[in-house]
Order: structure tokens, then sequence, then C-alpha cells
């Protein structure tokens, strides 16, 4: 399927790598259809819409910035999942060019059943964001 982004152009994608979002995703209710895009070497990644060519949300491993979420089950049961390892989690990430920064969405990290290829926003409260949400535990091989 041909796509048009505003990012990256025309793309010519596989129908069966686009993941689902049957309830879309908090402000965009109305875009149901995704596509991972890699964004050159490092963790983060586009989470493009398909059929909204200016909707695009950078994402990448909550891992990769030191965080480590807790999904409780019943977050995966929403989206079909039956095999704790086909969950993938990406947070959304913002750029703050002036300052050099990087903000973390953590309350609303996007849990995926790579199965399946569907997915959703979770919405953590902020009161219950240490309950789910550690740091990352790094082992040292050296």
């Amino acid at each position: 399927m041909r796509i048009e982004t505003t990012r990256f152009g025309f793309l010519d994608l596989d129908e069966s790598i686009f993941i689902n979002f049957p309830w879309g995703i908090p402000g965009f209710e109305k875009i149901k259809r995704f596509v991972l895009l890699e964004q050159g070497e490092g963790p983060f990644q586009w989470l493009q819409a398909v059929d909204e060519p200016g909707v695009a949300f950078v994402v990448c491993p909550p891992e990769s910035l030191g965080m480590k979420y807790k999904v409780p089950r019943d977050k995966g049961e929403v989206i079909g999942l039956n095999q704790p390892e086909d969950m993938m989690v990406l947070i959304m990430v913002s750029f703050n060019r002036e300052r050099m920064n990087i903000r973390p969405h953590l309350r609303g990290p996007l849990l995926f059943n790579v199965a399946s290829r569907v997915g959703y926003q979770w919405s953590i409260d902020s009161r219950e964001l240490q309950r789910y949400v550690s740091e990352a535990r790094h082992v040292d091989n050296a």
C-alpha cells in the first residue's frame, strides 16, 4: 500500500506491518492505523499514522531512557495478549531543541501486542506512576 507522509514522502508498505489502535490515541481517536518507522541509528522511531500524513509521534523503548514498566495483566488483556513475550512497550517523547533535552511522556506508554499488531495508549494516573515505572536495571558484563 502506498501511503503519504509529511516527513518521509511517499512510502510503499505492506499492510501486514500496520498496527491497529482500535480506540485511536487520545486526541487522535479517529486515526486507527499506524506504522513504526526507523529513525536512523539509535532507539528512536516514528509512529506514523497511515491515513493522516502529518500525524507522527517520536517513540522509543523506555529502557533506552533508563525506565522499565511493570504492566498489569489486565492491561495486556485489552489488546488480546496471551503471551507476555508478545508485549512491547514504547513511550512517546518530545524534544526541546532550545534547551537540548528530551521529555519522555511516562504517564502514557503505548502497549503493543506484537503477535496481533494491536496497540493502545495506557493512561497512568500521576499518583500511581511509581507503582508501574521504575529504573531499569542494567547488568554490566565486563
